[in-house]
């Protein structure tokens, strides 16, 4: 092999020669380390372990304290909750204010009846119907005769219906009594007597009429509601009219009482044509309420009471909307003994409301004069009819009845004949 001069020259150089020496150095080095990283990573990819376990151990327990320290987070700092949490709490939030909102409303609405204060004593109840009925809310539905410029306290009761609530289902029943029905009640002196139930209000008022019907009929009425033929055209014109099924034999009594109706609520009465379906405005549904003569008598005439009161009560349930109003130009006329806080104990059962078959009473009587010349109601016999009562509405058979409802049971008897 042949160098040139020049390159002769270069070696030579002692300057030369010691780059060079430095040069090959590096390029060695450089070498070296590269080995030594392509020996790692093939070590790594065979699972290598370095040599030093305690190293590795120490740097571990290092790295979890770290870690728990990071979890816990700041010191103060909460732990997240998990979204499906976050999400039932908003929900519970937003239930809890509304339902306090519905409460608010209702509460604020109902301020307006014409309330009455009452002690729980004078209501007849009886231990028996206290203890055996505790399961049900009874409450008197009252419809009097009194007219829009009289006082309920010299007015009948035309209409008698018991709201019957089972509070462990929320099923109601309507009871209604016939307004002639023979019961026993007090007079202007405090004095008990018997005679039709509809005059139970003009000698006591409502608290008298249900001490009657919890003395008769062993119930446990302590509440009630009494309206009068004002407050039922109002508020069916409130609500944009109710719907019912008029019969044929009904329409001459309603055309012919219709105008008389009118001129003691303040309205206009429009005349019905046609039998069946269709939409009565305030005035004709109170007529519709009054009428009995031609229109199968007492017991027909409480039954269109009822079918009345419950398609009031499902029309106000559908537009909560109209409850202003309501409050505003109808229950002023509406008496109560019941609390606002009674009538928020109600939207629960109202809520769960499951309508049951009504039941009139009573079923088998006698309707006709008795010796002192007056027509009565007079059940066949009593003890019959609340034990069929009971077990209808309240599911207990083979009633037995209070010592009171027995004893007016042999009085009726014996003061009428009829048994």
């Amino acid at each position: 092999m042949k160098y040139s001069p020049e390159l002769i020259r270069q070696l030579e150089n002692p300057e030369y020669a010691r780059q060079a020496e430095a040069y090959e150095l590096e390029a060695r080095n450089r070498k070296s380390r590269n080995r030594k990283e392509d020996v790692f990573e093939e070590d790594f990819l065979r699972g290598y372990e370095p040599e030093d376990p305690a190293s590795i151990r120490r740097n571990a327990r290092g790295k979890n304290k770290k870690d728990k320290k990071n979890r816990k987070g700041k010191k103060g700092d909460k732990p997240k909750k998990p979204v499906w949490k976050k999400l039932l709490l908003t929900i519970l939030v937003i239930l809890v204010v509304l339902v306090g909102g519905i409460c608010a409303m209702v509460w604020s609405l109902t301020d307006t009846f014409d309330r009455q204060k009452t002690n729980p004593e004078d209501f007849a109840i009886s231990e028996k119907a206290a203890k055996e009925l505790k399961g049900y809310r009874n409450i008197a539905i009252l419809g009097t005769d009194s007219r829009a410029d009289e006082s309920y306290d010299v007015s009948r009761t035309d209409a008698i219906i018991v709201l019957s609530f089972k509070k462990s289902s929320g099923d109601l029943r309507m009871i209604s009594v016939m307004r002639d029905s023979y019961l026993k009640f007090e007079y202007f002196d405090g004095e008990l007597i018997y005679d039709k139930v509809t005059h139970a209000n003009v000698y006591g008022g409502a608290v008298n009429t249900c001490a009657a019907l919890n003395r008769g009929l062993d119930l446990n009425i302590d509440e009630y509601i009494m309206f009068n033929w004002k407050a039922v055209s109002d508020a069916v014109d409130a609500l944009g009219g109710i719907t019912i099924n008029v019969k044929e034999n009904e329409i001459g009594d309603l055309n012919h009482w219709g105008p008389e109706t009118a001129e003691n609520v303040g309205g206009t009465y429009t005349r019905i044509e046609k039998a069946g379906k269709q939409t009565l405005d305030g005035v004709q549904a109170t007529t519709y309420c009054r009428i009995r003569k031609n229109s199968g008598g007492d017991s027909s005439r409480t039954g269109r009471y009822k079918k009345v009161v419950m398609a009031t009560m499902k029309k106000a349930l559908t537009q909560p909307w109209k409850l202003q109003e309501l409050s505003e130009n109808v229950f002023p006329n509406i008496r109560t003994n019941m609390t606002q806080g009674d009538i928020l104990t109600l939207l629960p059962l109202a809520a769960r409301m499951d309508m049951q078959p009504s039941i009139s009473w009573p079923k088998e009587y006698y309707a006709g004069l008795l010796s002192d010349g007056i027509s009565y109601v007079v059940p066949i016999t009593l003890e019959s009819e609340v034990k069929r009562l009971h077990k209808k509405a309240f599911k207990q058979e083979n009633y037995q009845l209070s010592d009171e409802a027995a004893s007016m049971n042999d009085d009726i008897i014996w003061s009428t004949g009829i048994q």
